[in-house]
C-alpha cells in the first residue's frame, strides 16, 4: 500500500515516519482507492470536495469524511453514489448537523454517524487531561501544550 497526503506545504519528518509521499490533490484524487480528509474547516478548505474533485476520483474509491461537514458537498456524493462513480462513502460529520441529508442515511453504500469518532471512555478522558494540561501550562506562562495556529498567549 502507498500511503500519499496533500498539503500546502511537505512534511518531511510525517514522510519519514509513515512513507507517504506528498502529491498535488487532483492526482491523489485521481490514483487513491480511499481518500481520508484530515483538515480543519477554512476558507481554504470548505468545499474542497464537490462534483468536480468526485469526478476525477478513481472510480470505486472510497471518500472518508471525519474532519468538518463543510468540506464535502454532500448533494455531489449523492449523486457520485447514485452514478455507482464511489464506492462508497463513510461520515461522521456533516454541513448542517445534526440533519443528515435522508438520501445519504438510506443509501447502501454509506456509512453515516453521528460524530462519535472520539466517543470512547479512554479517548474523552485522553482529551479532558490535554484541556487540563494546556490550562495549566498557559497559567504557568509556558506556552500551550497542543498549540492551534497562532492564537496561544505565548
Amino acid at each position: 500500500m502507498v500511503l500519499c497526503y496533500a498539503g500546502r506545504e511537505a512534511r518531511p519528518a510525517f514522510e519519514s515516519e509513515t512513507g507517504a509521499i506528498r502529491r498535488p490533490l487532483a492526482e491523489l484524487l485521481a490514483t487513491s482507492d480511499i481518500v481520508s480528509l484530515h483538515v480543519p474547516s477554512s476558507a481554504e478548505t470548505r468545499g474542497m470536495i464537490g462534483a468536480a474533485e468526485l469526478a476525477r476520483m478513481k472510480p470505486g474509491a472510497f471518500l472518508i469524511n471525519t474532519a468538518r461537514g463543510d468540506l464535502v458537498d454532500e448533494a455531489a456524493v449523492v449523486a457520485a453514489l447514485e452514478r455507482g462513480h464511489l464506492g462508497g462513502v463513510g461520515l461522521d460529520v456533516f454541513r448542517r448537523e445534526p440533519h443528515v441529508p435522508p438520501e445519504l442515511v438510506r443509501h447502501p453504500r454509506a456509512v453515516v454517524l453521528p460524530h462519535l469518532g472520539s466517543a470512547t471512555v479512554g479517548t474523552r478522558q485522553a482529551m479532558a487531561g490535554l484541556a487540563v494540561r494546556n490550562v495549566e501550562a498557559l497559567l504557568a506562562g509556558t506556552g500551550l501544550v497542543t498549540r492551534v495556529g497562532g492564537n496561544d498567549r505565548r
